[in-house]
């Protein structure tokens, strides 16, 4: 029988079904609800469990799930706002008659002012404005990472081999067992604190290659409030797109 999970304060169409022919519990997500399939024999219990365990991902997927099934591209306009370090942007957009597209970051107005051929029109002008602003977006991003990134390293006593800027489709950064670390260039969209545990996360990988309690008794020594930035990324993460 269709029911609900409730996650959060995100409550989720829930469906539970048990067959013969399922050897493990699996989860699936759809746009629609979370399905669990399990075989005949296993127990609410143990269901649950799962559930817990797996709780943090299945949040994250329906969100994502729920902004690419429901919002439509957004429209980029003088006096809409976009998100840059947790702050809200004024954007401005500005006819030019060079062919040139170029964003400029007024910090002392909290505008982002893009300028663009003013033949440029329709989709075709929607489209340019996105792709300068992701430009735009990553180059920020390079620089903050790499500040933080070298900052925190000193404060850890660690070493990182190779910083990559990445667009994870399901994650906010990784750590190799080489030493590489990359970075989601969408986060430059959050609070900068939520950055600085990004970062701290992923160095303290270069200690502990796992989720262990001594990892998180590391990330906690430096970030003590990773608990509520990855509520946060939880919760809002999905929002950061363009």
């Amino acid at each position: 029988m269709p029911s609900s999970l409730k996650l959060g304060k995100t409550i989720i169409p829930y469906e539970e079904r048990k067959s013969p022919r399922t050897k493990r519990i699996s989860i699936r997500i759809t746009p629609e609800k979370v399905r669990v399939s399990a075989p005949v024999r296993t127990s609410k219990g143990e269901i649950q469990a799962f559930i817990e365990k797996n709780q943090e991902w299945i949040l994250e997927n329906w969100l994502k799930l729920q902004e690419t099934a429901v919002k439509p591209l957004r429209v980029y306009e003088t006096g809409e706002k976009v998100s840059y370090l947790g702050k809200e942007l004024n954007l401005e957009i500005m006819d030019t008659p060079h062919k040139m597209i170029s964003a400029f970051y007024r910090k002392d107005l909290e505008t982002l002012e893009i300028k663009m051929p003013q033949e440029l029109q329709g989709e075709q002008r929607q489209e340019a404005v996105r792709e300068i602003l992701e430009k735009w977006y990553k180059q920020k991003a390079r620089a903050v990472y790499l500040q933080k990134l070298n900052f925190w390293s000193c404060q850890m006593g660690v070493t990182y081999n190779q910083f990559r800027l990445k667009e994870q489709k399901t994650r906010w950064g990784s750590c190799s067992s080489l030493g590489n670390i990359n970075l989601n260039w969408r986060a430059i969209m959050a609070p900068e604190p939520v950055l600085d545990y990004l970062v701290i996360h992923e160095l303290s990988h270069l200690l502990y290659l796992n989720h262990s309690p001594d990892f998180w008794e590391n990330v906690a020594r430096y970030c003590p409030e990773h608990a509520v930035h990855r509520r946060w990324l939880r919760e809002k993460g999905h929002s950061l797109v363009i």
